[in-house]
């Protein structure tokens, strides 16, 4: 197998397995913690949810465009 699928079809799996950790972040964060009130003055549920988990996860993205994500060539050598 060509180079360039095996390292797109490692990414995909990167991003699939990312977004299902986020989702399931998000759903943990939106409905575990309590109505009390956060340091921003609203839920807390809404402070973990819309705020920390979004945050989290667009770091985690760039760690894993960083670290994961290779630039490679789209062109077929053996194209005619």
């Amino acid at each position: 197998m060509d180079k360039r699928f095996v390292q797109a079809h490692k990414e995909a799996r990167w991003a699939l397995w990312l977004t299902l950790l986020y989702l399931a972040a998000w759903l943990a964060a939106a409905y575990l913690p309590g109505v009390a009130i956060g340091f921003t003055g609203l839920p807390h549920w809404f402070e973990m949810a819309c705020l920390l988990v979004p945050l989290l996860f667009i770091l985690l993205c760039w760690a894993m465009v960083k670290l994961v994500f290779r630039d490679i060539p789209l062109e077929d050598d053996d194209a005619v």
